[in-house]
């Protein structure tokens, strides 16, 4: 059975004692959940679009520094996993037609390095998928733009990004990536926040954007219920015949997580998922999570 590999129990934290890792979420990227965008349709995706709003409240409140964000509509290297060291990013939604849409953030390229590294120490395969001083043009990404609509549209302040890429390695290849992400993301000397960019099965409806499967439901079914659950080795355990039927594009996605919410654990951290919401209006399945972290003796004190 497939599990995220734990490290070495390592008790770490960033900087002012803190750990730095301070929360993930899970999140869809169809562009028609942005208002400019989904017009008169946004009702549709009324759940997703609520659970995404409460998202962007959850990311101001925690004030990230850096956010790190896995999209599976990033450059690809089909044998590596990516990292991008680029100092800056911008991307709008003009090709869904709302040019006025624009996100943008500079690269954290400190801690892009680090995570290298960590990969390195790991034995996992790393590329980078942008050079240092390079800027990256999102207009191509709508599976980080989206989501940073909503993670940036809150923020009283700049934050930095790191963008990430999966490959076509194994699944047990990704959570040992995650788990080595997690590791750079507890030494970081600032706030962090990680997100995991990732839609389900493309398969839930006739007319859809592939041929109806019933499999993409009972694969979005399990997704949904063992992430809710905390269930992460239930999860990457999903029937890879269910998995290649789905029609997904965000498994993989869920994989890396599964691998940082272990190094957080390891690291002294407990963590909380909760599932803010699931729905699947247009054939595409759409899951909005958060994974909390809390310092165990931070918890321990708030439960006496």
């Amino acid at each position: 059975m497939l599990s995220p590999l734990r490290g070495e129990d390592r008790r770490v934290s960033g900087g002012g004692g803190q750990i730095a890792l301070i929360g993930c979420f899970a999140t869809p990227h169809p562009p028609i959940i942005v208002p400019e965008v989904g017009g008169a349709q946004l009702a549709e995706a009324d759940a997703t679009v609520r659970a995404m709003q409460v998202v962007r409240e959850k990311t101001a409140a925690l004030s990230p520094d850096t956010i790190v964000l896995l999209s599976p509509h990033a450059y690809l290297v089909a044998r590596k996993m990516g990292v991008s060291l680029a100092s800056s990013y911008r991307g709008s939604l003009a090709y869904f037609r709302a040019p006025r849409v624009v996100v943008e953030a500079a690269g954290d390229q400190t801690l892009a390095r680090a995570i290298m590294e960590r990969a390195a120490e790991h034995g996992v395969p790393v590329a980078e998928t942008a050079s240092l001083g390079e800027a990256v043009d999102l207009d191509d990404d709508h599976g980080a733009t989206v989501p940073l609509v909503y993670l940036l549209g809150g923020l009283e302040r700049p934050c930095r990004l790191v963008l990430l890429a999966f490959s076509q390695l194994d699944l047990r290849e990704h959570a040992r990536f995650g788990v080595a992400v997690g590791e750079a993301l507890l030494e970081a000397s600032e706030r962090v926040l990680y997100v995991a960019s990732s839609d389900l099965s493309h398969r839930l409806l006739p007319g859809g954007p592939y041929s109806f499967d019933p499999r993409g439901i009972e694969f979005d079914r399990l997704v949904a219920d063992t992430f809710a659950g905390g269930d992460w080795e239930g999860l990457l355990s999903i029937d890879p015949g269910v998995v290649a039927a789905a029609g997904e594009c965000g498994y993989r996605s869920l994989a890396v997580l599964s691998g940082v919410v272990a190094a957080a654990e390891a690291g002294g951290a407990r963590t909380e998922n909760h599932l803010l919401s699931y729905e699947g209006p247009f054939g595409v399945g759409y899951l909005v999570g958060e994974v909390k972290i809390t310092e165990a003796s931070e918890k321990l004190e708030t439960a006496r």
